[in-house]
Order: structure tokens, then sequence, then C-alpha cells
């Protein structure tokens, strides 16, 4: 039997799909748009009301603050269950005049054909679904994730935790506790489809995630609507990741319960994903010689990032250790990884330069091989380089460990942004330890990145090219831990380019050079020439460091600091390109 309406000013564009997918990001975005409107309450499951238990530990999260809100106590809320048919239709009341108004309640599409059709009876034929995607394994281990971290969920195990689905169900507590059923993907689609066929778009979670910007312009054209800039939305829902699951073993999980035909419902989703929206390839140089102590170490760190795009490019710079060896075993195993042997051994510099040159793809890291790299920070790093094309770098937070193991983080990896004249003026006064060429880098910045000559010090023209090249981003997540060159070593190296006896003030005259050298950086205007002399007299007081040279260090420290000061206020004025 055809149920009546609800309301002519119900939502006529709905987000649907299983949670975890990315509707709250979606719907944060969309709702941002001037044709479209978007309630104070986002999954208000109104037409799950009598087919919706709340047996389980989230009955309360259900029910309290709905219940505020629409007593006047809350201006917006989550969501909840919402019952009363004047209470729906007041929600969408003040969006009369909106082309659409939004409703994002992701639990609407594991119902299939029986919600496909209510949804359509009640709100009219006209009214168009987003359904939001998401493999199914990430996606059920991301919900039960969320709900530890909510307090619901007691199971540590995953397995364990899928198993139990069943039972809560027969005991009242609502159907998303079984995370399986919310991971199907083939037979709710096709229920869907058959419902509402043209009127019905898909969305990866992964295109969402790794290519916003352009799955939003196909959102906005499917919808007639004109493609206004739309900023990000600064708040993911994230669920806290440090239970210690890989996917590997919720994968092995989701497979032993017999319950998800995975190749069978990822040939759905892969039919569904638009490979101009696939989630990019980051390529990635270590250069390396004789690292055989601790390179297994370094490339497992890689290997086990939660983004799982990478190419690994090792290059050997004629090691006469084990170094190839223990690479060419981790390659045989795990295709992500190539070995390029050298035979000719090069300086550190032209080391980095053969590891660069492998860059075949969007994005771009060093990492170089005795360093290790928390998990999470390429993915972390590609969402917000994919979001924002202004950026030529994205560091995340450097651990430096000196020789007696006292750890502290970099200051070199400070945001920047600006034109092109402050951009690379404040990286180069704040370079510190050049820790921002271990970022994500787009690919389309790094031509003649490393100088032809490259002097001790090359590291500092680096971090000044990458900002004069775009902004520079700064996540707070770990990125990786890297051991800090002894200060004597690095003094020691500096002095070998100064043989006379002022080699411990002009030690850093080599890497300005490579700044006046360049045609890229416009030197003449005042700000530049303050960083430059500020910088090499930071450098300065450095090089002076030793018994009867505490007078000058301190004049070259507080000259360098002055001048810094003087650059940072100076017009940003100049040609630079």
């Amino acid at each position: 039997m055809t149920e009546a309406k609800i309301t002519t000013a119900g939502p006529n564009l709905l987000i649907i799909g299983a949670p975890r997918a990315g509707t709250t990001f979606l719907w944060g975005w969309l709702g941002q748009h001037p044709d479209i409107f978007a309630p104070p309450v986002k999954e208000p499951h109104y037409h799950l009301a009598d087919r919706w238990p709340l047996g389980g530990p989230e009955a309360e999260a259900f029910t309290a603050p709905l219940a505020q809100y629409l007593a006047g106590k809350k201006a917006q809320v989550w969501g909840g269950l919402m019952s009363d048919p004047q209470d729906y239709a007041a929600l969408y009341a003040p969006g009369l005049t909106a082309r659409y108004r939004l409703e994002a309640t992701p639990n609407y599409f594991a119902e299939g054909a029986a919600m496909a059709t209510r949804l359509r009876d009640r709100l009219g034929p006209d009214i168009r679904v987003i359904v939001m995607l998401r493999d199914p394994v990430a996606r059920a281990l991301s919900q039960m994730r969320l709900f530890r971290q909510l307090g619901w969920e007691d199971s540590t195990d995953f397995a364990a935790a899928l198993s139990l689905g069943p039972d809560r169900l027969a005991k009242g507590w609502a159907p998303t506790w079984d995370y399986l059923r919310y991971s199907e993907v083939a037979a709710p689609l096709a229920a869907w489809q058959a419902v509402f066929g043209d009127r019905l778009h898909v969305i990866t979670h992964a295109a969402l995630t790794y290519a916003p910007q352009a799955t939003m312009a196909r959102v906005l054209h499917w919808l007639d609507l004109p493609a206004v800039a739309l900023p990000l939305p600064k708040q993911r829902n994230a669920a806290a990741v440090d239970d210690g699951i890989t996917m590997a073993g919720a994968e092995r999980a989701v497979a032993a319960s017999g319950r998800l035909d995975l190749v069978a419902e990822r040939a759905v989703l892969a039919a569904q994903s638009d490979p101009a929206l696939a989630p990019p390839v980051v390529s990635i140089g270590m250069p390396v010689r004789n690292g055989g102590a601790g390179i297994a170490k370094a490339l497992k760190s890689l290997l086990a990032q939660t983004y799982p795009h990478l190419h690994i490019h090792v290059c050997d710079n004629a090691s006469t250790d084990d170094t190839a060896a223990i690479v060419a075993d981790i390659a045989a195993r795990d295709p992500r990884v190539t070995l390029h042997r050298f035979e000719n051994s090069v300086g550190i510099q032209d080391s980095y330069r053969r590891a660069l040159m492998c860059c075949d793809t969007a994005y771009f890291m060093f990492a170089p091989a005795d360093d290790r790299w928390d998990r999470a920070f390429i993915d972390e790093a590609v969402r917000v380089m994919q979001a924002d094309s202004s950026l030529a770098v994205c560091c995340g937070q450097i651990t430096m460990v000196d020789g007696e193991g006292r750890r502290r983080l970099s200051k070199g990896t400070v945001p920047i942004a600006g034109k092109p004249l402050s951009r690379w003026t404040r990286a180069l006064m704040r370079s510190y330890d050049a820790s921002r060429i271990y970022g994500l880098l787009r690919a389309d910045c790094l031509d003649g990145l490393i100088p032809a000559t490259a002097p001790e010090g090359w590291d500092h023209y680096i971090v000044a090219k990458l900002a004069l090249r775009g902004n520079c981003a700064r996540i707070d997540v770990p990125a990786m831990t890297r051991g800090q060159t002894p200060v004597a070593t690095y003094r020691a190296l500096m002095y070998t380019q100064e043989r006379g006896p002022w080699r411990r003030v002009f030690f850093m005259r080599h890497v300005a050079a490579l700044f006046r050298d360049d045609p890229a950086f416009d030197t003449r205007p005042l700000r530049a020439r303050l960083a430059l002399t500020s910088f090499q007299l930071l450098h300065t007081q450095q090089g002076l460091a030793g018994r009867g040279f505490g007078p000058l260090r301190w004049l070259a420290r507080r000259g360098a600091g002055m001048l810094r000061a003087l650059a940072s206020v100076s017009p940003d004025r100049g040609s630079t390109t």
C-alpha cells in the first residue's frame, strides 16, 4: 500500500550510505551552497522511527540531544530518532525557497528496497539521492572504532565484535550494531538504483577523501547547480586508530565470518569508482649508502602506512654492505618497493638527486634509510595537499633525536603562506634544521630543486625554493623520527668550505650565493637582502662557537634577530616568480 506524502516542505535531497563513509563531511560541505538548505539536525532518522529499536548503549545519544533541540535548549544537534511528523516538517520549513533541502541519514541505505520505496512515496518522485560507499572492511573497522571512542563498544577484538552483531539485534539493539550488515554494498545499491535510476548519484569515500574538489564539482553538475567555491569543512568525523588492529587483520576477520563475499562487494564498489578520482600514488625516494643496519626498519615503517598507494624507490649509492640484498628481499615480497643500484658512489647531494629523479607521480617524499615514519602521516598529508592546490609541501611533526638520545620537535616545519617573496624569505630565516624537505612535496614543484653546485647547507636553499613555489602547510600529526647531525660534525662540514682564517664568519656565503645566482629568486628587494644577511649571521654565530668568540657570537645572534625582524616588516614587493 502506497504511503501518503509527509509534506511538500520535506527534504528533496538525501545523503545516504553506510555510516563512516563520509556523509558528515559531505553534509557540511554541501550545506554551504547558497541553493541548498541544511537544517540544524543532520540525521533525524524519521523514516526509521517505526523500525529502529534503541535497546543498546546508544539509546541516550539518540534521544537526549534531540529532546534538548526540540525543547529549544540547543540550536543544533547531530540527530537522533525523530518520530513526530510535525517536528520533521518544521526542520525544513525555513528552506522552502531553496532549490534543495538536505537530509543526511546514512542508516537508510542498508534498509534497501523497502526504504527506497518508502522515501519515494513519502517525499515524492523527484527527490534526489546521494549514496556514499566505502570499502566494506575499512568501513566496519571504522564504525567499531567510533563506537569504542564513544564508550558504546566494550569489545577490543574486531572478530568478536563482528560475531556479536546478530545477538545484539536479537536483544533489541539498533541494526547499526551489526557492523557487517552495514558493509554490504551490492544488494542495497541495486535496490536503490532500481527505484531512483538517474536520480541517484554514487560517491566513494576514496573519491571524496582524496579528490574532494573534483568530486564536489561533479556533484554540483549532477544537481544542476552553479559550481561556486565552497571552503572545505575543517572537521572530519574521525575515529581513533591506536588499537593495534591492522587492515590485514581486519580483512581476515571479515573473511572468516563467512557473511560477506569481499571479492563481489569490492567489484561493485570498483564499478562505481571513477578512475579519474582515484587516490594519487606517492613516490618515495630513499637515498642510501651502507644502510644495512637500519633500512629494513625504515622500509617497514613506510610499508605500514595507512595510505597504501606508494611506490618506494631505494637508490643504493654503491653500498658495500648487505643493503642491496635486504632491499631486494623486501621488494620481492612487496611490489611497492623498487631497488635502483648504482655502481659509482656520489656525494649526498647527488644521491638525493638520484632519488628525486625517480618521482613519477603527483607527489614525492624523501625518506632517508635511517629514519622512522609514523603510520598515519602520508594519508593525512595527501588529504591536505589534494584539497589545496596552492601548497608546495605539507609537513607533519618531526622529532629530532641527538646523540645523547634527547628528543625535540623540529622548528623547521612552521606553516608559511603569502606572496612568493614573503614565503621564501620567511622560509630561509626560519629554516632551522631544514626539516621541511621531509614533508610531502608536490611533484610540479621539484624541477631544479637541488642546485647544480651543492655546498654544505644546500638543504636551506631547497627549503626556500619550495616556499617560493607554493604555500607550506603543517599538520598536527607525527610524521617521522630522525637523527640530528651533531653540531660539531655540522660545523666541521661547514668549515671545509672556507680554508682561510675567516672561515668561522663566512662559511654560509656559498649558500647565499645560490640565491643570487638563481634567476628564480629576486634578491634585489630590501626584504630579500635583509633575509639573506640575517641567514648568514644566524649561522655565523654557530660557527663562532668556542673559547674566545663569545662576544662576537652574541653580536651575530643579536644582529641576525634584528635583521629578521626588519625583513618581516619590510614591504612585500619584488619581481619574484
